[in-house]
């Protein structure tokens, strides 16, 4: 029992001279332990990238939709396509049936045709002309032409007009003969002229027609057919574009132009794009009872097979970013006089106050442009630290190694181990 009781007090004794020792070294001016921070958090500065979004609602729809317009004096012969059917651009889509244009090609085809054969009698015409040999004796010379030119006559067989008679003159009969030519073949070249005019016509009838064949103007699907409309036909293109509406707060914040992060679970992947159109009036009418809202359009940078019109998803408008810049928590940070500060854990084994200029700032993410580098240490509770000092932290046993141990001299050891007992 007195061994115990021996024991109970020199416990007392100990603990009463420990505490003791404590409170005079910490209360003592100039005591290294009151200049000790003791760290219980750190991080390392790194890159990151720091975006500033905002989430607005919106639906995949088709970029563009076009009507195909009905010509209202012509009647559809035939619909080459269906709806819901896939189309390319220069797709036949339907026919009309062009007899207007199929009468007049076959009246100016019978022009012609009746040209020509006009134009090949009077060819043959020529041809005797200047074939024909002189006459041997006198005989009759005829003072009109040799042939009366009309559509019944028969160039095989001419039919002189009426004779008067007088003495061969070899001279005179090769002039006349010259002239009949020269009248026939200009003639012929107003024939060819007319034939070449007609024919100009005619394929132009022929171009017109070819037109009644309707194609699609773009690729894309079949939407609706509607045969008792002007806008008999609809076409959707392949392309999707995301349309939503912003609010009046949004409106201020969002510019054509910004980036768009499209993450859904209906499809995989990710569909990147920026806003390329905003209408600054209200998709309805204003009303003072009820907030504006604002349409606006998403194009994506690339086509996703998996993503189909319909789709309702949530996409991310990138109002600011700051890519792989230097970046620390909020919460490291100290304003004072509108200066910024955060603690570095130095080579020295010293807590050194910094000063930092920052930049964009996320959430309890902050961007640093000036004072601090990628690689440093940092203090990620500024109230950790309280003044330029030393520091301690806490003992990592799972970090402990024989190796890291025997780079610790012994005097090193007595002096970690009495400040972090006069520490605690």
């Amino acid at each position: 029992m007195a061994m115990n009781k021996w024991l109970r007090l020199l416990v007392v004794i100990g603990i009463t001279v420990f505490l003791t020792a404590n409170i005079v070294l910490i209360g003592r001016e100039n005591s290294k332990v009151s200049r000790v921070n003791h760290i219980t958090d750190w991080s390392l500065i790194r890159k990151t990238d720091i975006v500033h979004s905002m989430p607005v609602d919106g639906v995949i729809t088709e970029a563009e939709r076009h009507y195909v317009m009905a010509d209202k004096d012509e009647t559809i012969k035939e619909f080459y396509v269906n709806e819901g059917d896939s189309v390319e651009a220069g797709t036949p889509l339907f026919a009309y049936q062009g007899e207007k244009i199929d009468n007049l090609a076959a009246q100016l085809n019978a022009e012609i045709e009746s040209l020509h054969s006009k134009k090949n009698s009077i060819q043959i015409l020529i041809n005797n002309l200047k074939s024909m040999p002189p006459p041997v004796s006198s005989r009759p010379t005829y003072t009109d032409s040799y042939y009366n030119i009309d559509s019944d006559t028969d160039y095989n067989d001419p039919q002189p007009l009426p004779e008067t008679y007088q003495d061969f003159n070899q001279a005179e009969w090769q002039q006349t003969i010259d002239k009949e030519i020269g009248e026939k073949t200009l003639e012929m070249e107003k024939i060819e002229a007319d034939i070449k005019k007609l024919e100009k016509q005619r394929d132009t009838f022929l171009i017109d027609k070819e037109k009644l064949s309707i194609t699609s103007p773009i690729a894309g699907i079949i939407k609706e057919i509607n045969p008792d409309s002007n806008k008999i036909m609809t076409i959707a293109s392949n392309e999707t574009v995301l349309k939503g509406e912003l609010n009046e707060e949004q409106l201020g914040k969002v510019n054509e132009g910004m980036k768009v992060k499209v993450l859904s679970h209906l499809f995989e992947g990710r569909l990147t794009g920026e806003i390329s159109q905003i209408v600054k009036l209200p998709s309805d009418n204003p009303d003072h009872k009820n907030k504006s809202l604002y349409p606006f359009m998403v194009t994506f940078e690339k086509e996703n097979k998996d993503v189909h019109i319909g789709y309702h998803v949530t996409a991310d408008i990138i109002l600011e970013e700051a890519n792989n810049v230097p970046a620390i928590f909020g919460k490291s940070v100290r304003d004072e006089d509108e200066k910024s500060y955060i603690w570095i854990l130095n080579e020295k084994g010293l807590t050194e106050e910094r000063e930092i200029a920052t930049g964009l700032n996320v959430g309890n993410l902050y961007s640093i442009t000036k004072g601090a580098q990628e690689g440093e240490l940092y203090v990620t509770d500024q109230r950790d630290a309280v003044k330029q000092a030393p520091f301690i932290t806490p003992l990592d046993v799972y970090q402990l190694n024989r190796t890291a141990l025997k780079d610790i001299t012994r005097k090193q050891v007595i002096k970690y181990i009495l400040m972090g007992i006069l520490q605690h």
